[in-house]
């Protein structure tokens, strides 16, 4: 148990001016995170949304392939590298692709590296509809 001698130390730990740069570190890192998600919302506003099997797909796009990802995953998406399946279609069956995404807030597009092991990302666009 703490007593109060040990409460009033924790608290005066930090001077004022600590607490105040804190706080104004914190409040910049929410509006950055808040300024990627409306951005985020906006371009996939105007997206054709797929729907196959009761689900909801966004089909990205490149020179070569097309893959579909589910809407829910992309709700959750931000600037930090998350994991992905993609599900690819093919003239014989759905095959699905374990790969990384991210959103790129320099360029306002998603970035998706195929491959697990050797990451390298790739601006793909998204289908609009």
């Amino acid at each position: 148990m703490s007593t109060d001698h040990e409460k009033k130390n924790r608290s005066s730990i930090y001077s004022a001016m600590e607490k105040a740069r804190i706080m104004a570190h914190l409040h910049d890192e929410r509006k950055r995170t808040q300024k990627n998600i409306e951005a985020i919302k906006r371009y996939f506003a105007n997206k054709k949304i797929f729907v196959y099997k009761g689900k909801e797909y966004y089909k990205v796009k490149d020179y070569k392939n097309s893959f579909y990802i589910k809407v829910s995953f992309i709700e959750n998406l931000n600037s930090t590298v998350q994991e992905i399946e993609l599900e690819r279609s093919g003239y014989t069956t759905n095959r699905t692709q374990k790969g990384f995404i991210k959103w790129d807030t320099a360029r306002n597009c998603v970035l998706i590296s195929l491959s697990k092991v050797r990451v390298y990302y790739k601006p793909f666009q998204v289908e609009e509809a």
